[in-house]
């Protein structure tokens, strides 16, 4: 069974135990939704219509049939107000006024335990109604913040604009029925939201376990395709020139087997990961899939300049082609670097003068080179490469000295450029395919990397200043029982509707 199988399997049983988590949560979700619907019955009902608008038996009958979840006594008080009224103040005053029905706490501070006040006071009762509308509860029972108690007054606004006084309240006691001594578990957050979020991750644990499957079958094809001739490629080195670049390209080779050997071992320990440890939370498992990938291409690129090193050292197969190709890539950069616009207005006419003769010059010294390694021979092309060589380190030093004259006098223009520029010498460097471009990696400087980075680096400071710049310029509830409360202090608020 080959790796990218072993791991293929593993995945798919990490999968199936996700979906089996999803749907059991989505499950708990719907017991959790029934089982936390509020069981108990209204332990008493009382209405008082002041107001004279309601009918105070039906009132009573349908909120009677309302469940909440602990025992609840519900008391409604209307009266005829003015708007200038806190009814608050007056409901409270009403409970005081009334010591057998028990309204208060035995200290007075209070509401009593279990209790549920509805204070309506009607102010207009012809074309639209209005007025203010107050809820207030015992400490055992309590609805908080205010903001809470608020939206729970909002269920009957309408009804009480259109004069419909008992629907209006009902919603109201229906709405608080299904908070008061709530306990959390039957929160939509625990009960529904909770579970449902968990089948999400489960699910998107399954997805991302795919994922992670289908970039370990690409890593590890990869790593098949590029090592498919490894031995053969670092054998054939044994007749290279062992100094100068042909040591190099030896010392490659030896190095590309002991990648091979390491990376070879890695991915079959991923390959053999446990079903528990193939998770999409495993950053460490991605980041040694994502490392399989990278050392699969380093081995691709690293045997692609051995066996064109051994080509070109041996004047083997199309080792014409291979040193056609070296010179080019040189020559490309002396040629961008000789007319770039970019470096011309940067630097100044004098220092993109004296680049531009060290181009030319260093154009015709490569047609040399390029006659001279027409002729082959080991001996000959170590000397060719040598001298191309040394005169990419020479475009490389001017190309910094360019830079220190071009860089922005602004700091943090400066900041932004340089980054700009080391990101674009970085990238314009894995690219190169040549063998001298293969070695001095670290250290080439592209002409077209300054003219590139500079740009992007200016675009991205200007576009800061920009956005920081932009960034420099850039009815409630009452909770008063008025100068009667005396020190009480009993959760409840009201509002206008």
């Amino acid at each position: 069974m080959t790796a990218t199988d072993r791991f293929t399997r593993t995945a798919r049983g990490a999968t199936l135990v996700s979906a089996a988590v999803a749907l059991v949560c989505v499950l708990a979700a719907i017991a959790l939704s029934l089982l936390g619907r509020p069981g108990s019955p209204v332990e008493q009902v009382e209405v008082t219509d002041d107001a004279g608008v309601v009918d105070p038996i039906r009132l009573e009958d349908s909120i009677g049939e309302l469940r909440t979840y602990a025992p609840v006594r519900i008391v409604v008080w209307t009266r005829q107000g003015e708007p200038s009224d806190n009814i608050n103040a007056e409901a409270l005053e009403w409970a005081r006024s009334q010591p057998e029905k028990d309204l208060l706490s035995p200290d007075g501070r209070k509401w009593a335990d279990g209790l549920f006040l509805l204070a309506l006071n009607v102010e207009q009762d012809d074309t639209v109604g209005s007025g203010q509308i107050a809820t207030h509860f015992g400490e055992d029972v309590k609805v908080e913040p205010v903001s809470e108690q608020k939206k729970l007054r909002e269920q009957g606004y309408d009804d009480f604009r259109n004069r419909s006084w008992e629907d209006g309240l009902v919603a109201i006691a229906d709405a608080a029925a299904g908070e008061m001594a709530r306990p959390a578990w039957t929160r939509a957050g625990i009960s529904l939201v909770l579970p449902l979020v968990l089948a999400g991750l489960a699910l998107a644990n399954a997805a991302g376990v795919q994922i992670m499957r289908v970039r370990f079958a690409e890593a590890a094809d990869r790593f098949t395709r590029t090592t498919e001739n490894v031995h053969a490629t670092v054998s054939a080195t044994e007749f290279i020139l062992d100094h100068g670049f042909g040591g190099k390209v030896r010392n490659t080779a030896a190095s590309l087997l002991r990648q091979y050997d390491r990376t070879l071992d890695e991915r079959d320990a991923i390959a053999d990961s446990s079903r528990w440890a193939v998770t999409a939370a495993n950053v460490s498992l991605w980041s040694r899939i994502k490392r399989l990938n990278d050392e699969a291409g380093d081995i691709g690129e690293s045997t692609g300049v051995v066996q064109r090193a051994t080509s070109l050292y041996s004047a083997d197969g199309q080792w014409e082609q291979v040193w056609q190709d070296e010179v080019e890539e040189t020559a490309k950069h002396l040629q961008e670097a000789r007319d770039s616009d970019t470096i011309r207005r940067r630097a100044g006419a004098a220092q993109a003068g004296e680049l531009a003769a060290f181009c030319t010059q260093a154009l015709a010294q490569l047609d040399d080179i390029r006659e001279q390694g027409t002729r082959g021979g080991g001996e000959n092309i170590e000397e060719c490469l040598e001298r191309i060589s040394g005169i990419r380190a020479e475009l490389t030093r001017r190309m910094q000295a360019i830079e220190a004259a071009a860089m922005p006098s602004n700091r943090s223009h400066a900041r932004y450029v340089d980054k700009a520029i080391m990101q674009e010498r970085r990238r314009r460097s894995a690219r190169s395919r040549s063998i001298t471009g293969f070695y001095d990696r670290p250290s080439f400087y592209s002409p077209t990397a300054f003219a590139i980075g500079y740009t992007s680096g200016t675009r991205r400071h200007q576009a800061a200043e920009k956005a920081r710049q932009s960034a420099s310029r850039s009815s409630g509830s009452n909770t008063s029982f008025g100068s009667s409360g005396g020190g009480f202090s009993g959760s409840g608020s009201s509002s206008r509707f």
